[in-house]
């Protein structure tokens, strides 16, 4: 019982772990219309890894997103693809224009 107590508490405290999520910042333009977005982050298989409201102006934080590269959608604006990594915050910004 002690030698699975102390496993668990190996593998809680992330010894050996390897974390294969990174987090995006996404900000969406001040000239988009005067309404929220859908804000949505889709892993490079198309599977949705997270979603949030965001208005034009705004900036939503994600956390937890997979590794590699993401597709970042609103409603209306211009999709952006980034790369997520474990060392550093991908940033995104959506726009009307450019698309």
């Amino acid at each position: 019982m002690f030698v699975l107590g102390i496993a668990a508490v190996l593998t809680l405290a992330g010894c050996g772990a390897h974390d294969s999520t990174g987090q995006v910042s996404v900000s969406v333009s001040g000239n988009a219309a005067d309404h929220p977005y859908e804000v949505k982050v889709f892993a490079s298989t198309g599977k949705l890894s997270e979603h949030q409201r965001v208005f034009p102006g705004g900036t939503a934080n994600f956390a937890g997103v997979p590794l590699g590269e993401v597709t970042v959608r609103a409603n209306e604006l211009c999709p952006q693809k980034t790369t997520v990594s474990n060392d550093e915050v991908a940033t995104v910004t959506l726009t009307t224009t450019g698309c």
